[in-house]
């Protein structure tokens, strides 16, 4: 209370007589006291009459005033969930983050802002699981969603993690033989290569050829590409893992429909040739820049009569076709990276989790495409149990021992 106290130490009842009140204020009370007072709220003072103050006594008043909370300040951006601004809000501004294993271990040691940053990004299901990919400058920040949105990787340079905190990842991509009317997993392998990523970005490329003479994990001596119909997706993986070294965290999988529809669900496929390649029912590429839709992207990634080196330059150029989604990721941003994951989804199998593939996919944007190295593992052509083979040597062995950290010349 303001400026002296009631008289008998109580308020008085409010006269019913009709009889105006009178306002009162304190000729004593500091200026700031009052403006403060009339911006806030009224500052009233009911007298009554019996309890009029005698003259040269203290003066009574009272004074009320209400104050409006600020909202509070938090991350914004168009087009995404609240829930997931909520969590982008407590990354940036402090506050505790859902992140699990070395995400949540890297988040730790984050220094917060004072001031919201401006995000965009965008949200998306793979495999049915939603997933989200926001940008704030150079950060990147990647969320699925369980029962909440959870940081499963990214890097974040504003707040003093610029290094992703993801582990290293070697990736088996299969390419089924399977026409449209036959099982995926029930053809064999023509197409195998190892993507390598680490915290730099897509660490290479390594392509095997499909009639390498191998031990088959199922049991047995076989081309490699005999792993597939011989015990799935799962025993090429082992058979790939045995041969090579390279400790693989999953495959990726997909057949002639599957990667038209995947290949036109994007639009085509940018591919810049640098020469033109010639098939054997014509040109395939020009020179230059071409967008390939599924059916001669497909075209492109079997041919091998033409080739002078057969199976081991179509294993090259399936490798480039990789490198050329790769381009068009990273060309599109982090925005339609979302996009791309959620049209490749339905034509994909994997034993990879959502958390894992979006790592995979975010990390063409840690370096160019342009730079990541595309090998095929050498080899001399022989004969075993009636069969034209590959025999892997030396030369393939060096290659996969350098893939076994995930990246190619490290």
């Amino acid at each position: 209370m303001l400026g002296g106290t009631w008289r008998r130490g109580r308020m008085c009842p409010w006269r019913r007589s009709g009889r105006t009140l009178g306002r009162v204020f304190a000729p004593h009370l500091p200026r700031r006291s009052v403006l403060l007072g009339l911006l806030a709220a009224p500052l009233t003072v009911a007298a009554c009459s019996k309890d009029q103050p005698k003259p040269g006594g203290p003066t009574t008043t009272s004074a009320t005033t209400a104050t409006t909370a600020a909202p509070p300040v938090q991350v914004t951006g168009a087009g995404l969930p609240a829930d997931l601004l909520g969590t982008m809000t407590a990354l940036y501004l402090g506050g505790k983050v859902p992140a699990g294993g070395a995400v949540a271990a890297a988040l730790a040691k984050r220094k917060s802002l004072t001031a919201p940053p401006k995000v965009a990004g965008s949200v998306g299901k793979w495999k049915g699981v939603p997933i989200a990919v926001v940008a704030s400058g150079s950060d990147l920040t990647l969320l699925v969603k369980g029962k909440s949105w959870s940081v499963v990787g990214g890097w974040w340079p504003s707040l003093g993690v610029a290094t992703s905190p993801v582990a290293t990842m070697r990736v088996l991509a299969i390419g089924s033989d399977a026409r449209p009317n036959q099982k995926v997993a029930s053809q064999r392998s023509d197409s195998l290569h190892i993507i390598g990523v680490d915290s730099k970005g897509v660490g290479g490329i390594v392509g095997i050829p499909r009639d390498s003479w191998v031990p088959l994990a199922s049991g047995g001596t076989n081309k490699i590409n005999a792993a597939l119909p011989f015990g799935g997706p799962k025993n090429v993986v082992k058979t790939v893992s045995r041969t090579s070294g390279v400790q693989l965290d999953g495959y990726l999988m997909t057949g002639f429909k599957g990667f038209r529809a995947m290949i036109n669900a994007v639009g085509g496929l940018r591919y810049v040739a640098p020469a033109v390649f010639k098939g054997e029912h014509g040109i395939l590429a020009k020179k230059g820049l071409n967008i390939l839709r599924g059916e001669p992207a497909l075209s492109f990634a079997r041919e091998r009569h033409t080739l002078k080196n057969g199976d081991f330059g179509r294993s090259q150029n399936q490798g480039r076709l990789m490198l050329a989604g790769m381009s068009m990721a990273r060309a599109g941003g982090p925005k339609a990276l979302v996009k791309y994951l959620g049209a490749m989804s339905p034509h994909v199998e994997t034993d990879l989790s959502t958390e894992q593939v979006l790592n995979l996919g975010a990390s063409v944007f840690r370096a160019s495409p342009n730079t990541v190295k595309n090998v095929v593992v050498p080899g001399g052509v022989g004969t075993r149990s009636g069969q034209s083979v590959v025999l892997l040597g030396s030369g393939a062995l060096s290659i996969f021992r350098d893939m076994r950290n995930g990246r190619l010349g490290a």
